[in-house]
């Protein structure tokens, strides 16, 4: 099986998002894709960003009818900003899946 990892700040979640998912997925024919959004963002303003929790939840609902496409909360149990690349680079990667 191949995963696909599509982090991001999803503040908020819209068609873009999923549509870019999707078009990855099956280009590189990936059995499932996992958005993870952001739990600090350092590249965004604090207090522009809603609330990580609330952008997990809009996630959830945005993708309910779309087995392929999953979403993991991995980012929010880190501390500290959230860079891709220490997701990639850790052990953390394999909770995902």
């Amino acid at each position: 099986m191949r995963f696909g990892l599509f982090g991001g700040t999803f503040n908020p979640v819209h068609l873009g998002h999923l549509r870019a998912a999707l078009e990855v997925k099956e280009g590189f024919e990936l059995s499932k894709i996992f958005l993870i959004p952001a739990a600090l963002p350092p590249h965004k303003i604090p207090g522009d960003v809603v609330d990580a929790g609330d952008r997990l939840q809009m996630l959830n609902l945005a993708l309910e009818d779309k087995a392929e496409i999953s979403v993991s909360d991995i980012e929010l149990k880190r501390s500290g900003p959230s860079y891709t690349c220490l997701l990639y680079t850790s052990d953390a990667a394999d909770e995902v899946v």
